[in-house]
């Protein structure tokens, strides 16, 4: 039995975004996720594939701030983070959040919807021009905001290229950015300083367990070793 081609469009346009979304994380890997002035904190599910652990984010919530570091480097050589440097990147990023949840509602509501119950060329074609317009919109953000996102012009013809080329991949544009923007310093001294109460506990509990697994592979490497005393601020 041949599935619908509505139904495949639809699984199509999620499984790019999902796959656009999704992370995977080395060993001494760390995400932390910002939503508003709120941090989470992951290190990837128990699934493997190829010896990294997979990293999907909350689906409902596009416009949160990634980042990713890892706790095995001490970051002795690395210029402390600019946190009101961030704060400035995270309010250059607030102007992209409109079109990005505008884009998320249109590829992955209202297209399923319109499939279902009025699936009209001219409806279908109306929604279209919606997408590519909000695409366009976000390109434009892009190119207003490209020194706060630290852009080069090229760059974000680059990124405004796929984004109108794929809008499925649009809709990750603030996760995209934060990823590639990072953060300064060990994932453990920074968890220290932006996370707050049980998520402090939970994620030390997470990042001693990897650790743990690696020191029986190879527990008289220093850099380890100097990572688990470090890890005492998380417990």
């Amino acid at each position: 039995m041949s599935l619908p081609m509505e139904f495949l469009l639809v699984v199509g346009v999620l499984a790019l975004y999902l796959q656009d979304s999704m992370l995977l994380l080395h060993y001494d890997e760390v995400v932390l996720v910002r939503s508003g002035w709120r941090w989470r904190a992951s290190t990837g599910s128990g699934f493997e594939l190829a010896g990294r652990r997979l990293y999907l984010p909350n689906p409902w919530r596009p416009t949160d701030a990634t980042f990713r570091l890892t706790w095995l480097d001490d970051g002795g050589d690395a210029r402390p983070e600019n946190w009101a440097g961030l704060n400035h990147f995270a309010a250059g990023l607030a102007a992209l959040k409109g079109g990005c949840r505008l884009l998320w509602l249109l590829l992955l509501v209202a297209l399923p919807v319109l499939l279902w119950r009025f699936p009209h060329p001219l409806a279908l074609l109306a929604l279209t021009a919606m997408v590519y317009a909000t695409c366009a919109w976000l390109v434009v953000q892009l190119w207003r905001y490209r020194r706060v996102f630290g852009l080069s012009a090229g760059e974000v013809r680059s990124v405004g290229f796929e984004a109108l080329c794929c809008p499925p991949h649009a809709i990750n544009l603030i996760r995209r950015l934060s990823l590639r923007r990072g953060l300064r310093g060990n994932a453990i001294d920074v968890a220290s300083r932006v996370l707050q109460g049980g998520e402090v506990t939970r994620t030390g509990r997470a990042i001693a367990e990897r650790m743990a697994l690696a020191l029986d592979f190879a527990e008289d490497d220093a850099r380890l070793l100097k990572a688990k005393q470090r890890l005492e601020v998380l417990r």
